[in-house]
C-alpha cells in the first residue's frame, strides 16, 4: 500500500468518525432531560464551526480552555447530571472539533495543493530551493538555446564554454552522515557563486554534480576563472571523502554539431571525469 493510499484511508476514516461520533452521542443521551440532549446539541454545532472555520491554532486553544472549563464545572463541581452524560458532554467537544480540524486540513488544505500540484512540481523540476540552484530541466533549456545561436549565426563565431564540478564517491558519506552532507554541497555552491562570474549560468544535476555554462569568455578568462575556482574548492577538498572533480569543454561552430544534445555533452563531461588524466591536469593548472 502506497503512502497516498494511507493518507485516503485515514481520511475516510475520519470523515467516518466526524459523522457517526454526533450520531452516538446524541443516542446516548436521548433518554435524559431536555436541557442535557440541548446542551450536547449546542456544543456540538459549536465543535463543527469551530472545526471548520477557525485556524489550527486557535482550535487547539480552544479545546484546552473549553475542556478545562467544562471539566471543572461538570466533573469537579456539584452539578446533578449522570456520570454517563457529564462524561459526553465533557469530550463532545473537542472529539468532534478535533475530527473536523484533521478532516478539513487533509481536505481542504490538500484539494489546494492538488490544484497546484502541477506547478508545484514544474518548480521543484526547475529549481533546487536547498543550494538555491537551477536543475537539469533549466540547464538543457539554456544549452539548447545557446548551441542554436552557434549553430544559426556561424558568421559570428559564437561559442561557449561548459563546465562540471562533482564530489566523487559522495554517496555512501551522504548515507551516514545526510546532514553534513547536505552542508558541504552548499559550501561547494556558494563557492561557485562566489567565483563564477555573473555572465555564467550555474545549475545543479543533482547527485553531488555541478554544470557551469559560459557563453561568449575568452579563453583565458575562462582559464583564469577556472583556476580561482578550483584554488577557492582545494581549501575544502580534503573534508570531502572522495574529493572533487572538475572538467571542462569549449563548444564552437567546430564541434557544435558534436555537441548538440545536452545529454551528449554531459556524458562526455562524465567520462572525462572518469580518467585520472583530467584530475591531475587540473591539479597542476591550479597550481601555474
Amino acid at each position: 500500500m502506497n503512502k497516498n493510499n494511507k493518507y485516503n484511508i485515514l481520511i475516510y476514516l475520519d470523515l467516518v468518525a466526524a459523522i457517526l461520533f454526533p450520531v452516538i452521542a446524541v443516542f446516548q443521551v436521548e433518554e435524559y432531560s431536555a436541557n442535557i440532549v440541548n446542551g450536547l446539541f449546542l456544543i456540538l454545532i459549536l465543535a463543527i464551526m469551530t472545526g471548520l472555520l477557525l485556524p489550527n491554532i486557535m482550535v487547539s486553544w480552544l479545546i484546552i480552555l473549553l475542556t478545562t472549563i467544562a471539566a471543572g464545572f461538570l466533573v469537579l463541581g456539584y452539578v446533578v447530571i449522570p456520570t454517563e452524560a457529564k462524561w459526553l458532554l465533557v469530550v463532545a467537544f473537542p472529539i468532534e472539533a478535533g475530527l473536523l480540524t484533521v478532516l478539513r486540513y487533509y481536505v481542504l488544505d490538500w484539494r489546494f495543493i492538488s490544484k497546484n500540484w502541477q506547478d508545484i512540481r514544474n518548480y521543484l523540476k526547475r529549481y533546487n530551493g536547498a543550494l538555491k540552484m537551477h536543475t537539469r530541466y533549466t540547464a538543457n533549456k539554456i544549452y539548447s538555446k545557446v548551441i542554436s545561436n552557434i549553430k544559426e549565426r556561424p558568421q559570428l563565431h559564437l561559442w561557449m564554454h561548459v563546465s562540471m564540478l562533482r564530489w566523487a564517491n559522495h554517496e555512501q558519506f551522504a548515507q551516514l552522515h545526510p546532514e553534513e552532507h547536505a552542508q558541504y554541497l552548499e559550501k561547494l555552491a556558494d563557492i561557485l557563486k562566489k567565483r563564477r562570474l555573473a555572465a555564467e549560468e550555474l545549475f545543479y544535476l543533482g547527485d553531488a554534480t555541478f554544470f557551469i555554462i559560459s557563453p561568449e569568455l575568452r579563453d583565458d578568462i575562462i582559464k583564469q576563472i577556472n583556476q580561482e575556482t578550483i584554488a577557492e574548492l582545494k581549501k575544502v577538498q580534503d573534508d570531502l571523502p572522495g574529493g572533487l572533480k572538475w572538467t571542462s569543454q569549449r563548444i564552437d561552430e567546430t564541434n557544435v554539431d558534436r555537441f548538440t544534445d545536452p545529454n551528449v555533452i554531459v556524458k562526455h563531461l562524465d567520462r572525462e571525469l572518469e580518467t585520472d588524466l583530467i584530475v591531475e591536469y587540473l591539479k597542476a593548472e591550479a597550481n601555474d
